[in-house]
């Protein structure tokens, strides 16, 4: 396996349409979802792993999506013996709506 990608890219879509198009666009692209960190309704950090030639396609696809890539980075010195790619994708979601708030329970006893 190569090394990371690290790919930054922001949207005025609405994040959970935008997180979901990810999703089944990487997973269309016969890759896959490693982990997802969410902060507030700022911002995703999604890690993925692809077949290493799916990249350039990945970022038409987000690009005409509307999430748009930052800086694509260089991905045709990736050596044939490379079957997969892992890449973190970092989204802003640029909006006007209030940080999401999110209640936290009362622990009994505290």
């Amino acid at each position: 396996m190569k090394r990371l990608l690290m790919l930054s890219a922001i949207t005025r879509r609405e994040r959970k349409d935008a997180t979901t198009f990810v999703f089944d666009t990487v997973n269309d692209l016969g890759g896959w979802i490693d982990d997802v960190q969410m902060y507030s309704n700022i911002m995703n950090n999604i890690r993925i792993t692809l077949p290493a030639g799916a990249y350039p396609k990945l970022f038409d696809l987000l690009n005409e999506a509307g999430i748009h890539i930052d800086q694509r980075p260089e991905t045709s010195d990736t050596p044939d013996s490379v079957s997969e790619q892992m890449a973190t994708l970092q989204i802003t979601f640029v909006h006007d709506e209030p940080d999401l708030l999110r209640e936290v329970p009362a622990v009994p006893g505290y």
